[in-house]
């Protein structure tokens, strides 16, 4: 097992990826232990402090999860979460850090096979990053 500080951050809205999560393991879906799935009320409510201080706190990498375009229960959530997303990437870019730490995906509350091929896909893609504090 791999100390919280080492697990890949996955904020997951309550109504498409946490519902989603819930499939997956109905279905008996594996998905990977080196991801810690987050709870929220909607994907809206990330800010870009908590995405960077996830990493902050040794976090590899952070992943939002939220609705699909135009599916958001309150909106715009997934957009706005989106666009933080994009805002932060930008921030790690600007200060000479690797922006792929960080991704927005959306999925719907049935997509458990997809909601694990995202996590598999992320943690491929970021797992081998050392923590942030080691970057210059």
């Amino acid at each position: 097992m791999t100390s919280s500080q080492e697990q890949i951050i996955a904020f997951c809205c309550r109504h498409s990826a946490r519902r989603a999560a819930d499939r997956a393991a109905l279905e008996g879906l594996a998905l990977p232990g080196t991801v810690r799935l987050v709870n929220v009320p909607c994907s809206g409510r990330i800010s870009m402090e908590l995405i960077l201080k996830a990493l902050e706190d040794g976090a590899p990498g952070v992943l939002v999860l939220g609705c699909h375009p135009g599916a958001c229960h309150h909106l715009y959530g997934s957009d706005r979460a989106r666009e933080r997303v994009t805002a932060v990437r930008q921030r790690l870019q600007e200060a000479g850090l690797n922006p792929a730490r960080v991704a927005f995906a959306s999925l719907g509350p049935d997509n458990a096979a997809d909601l694990a091929r995202i996590l598999a896909d992320f943690v491929e893609s970021s797992w081998v990053l050392t923590p942030l504090a080691s970057e210059p």
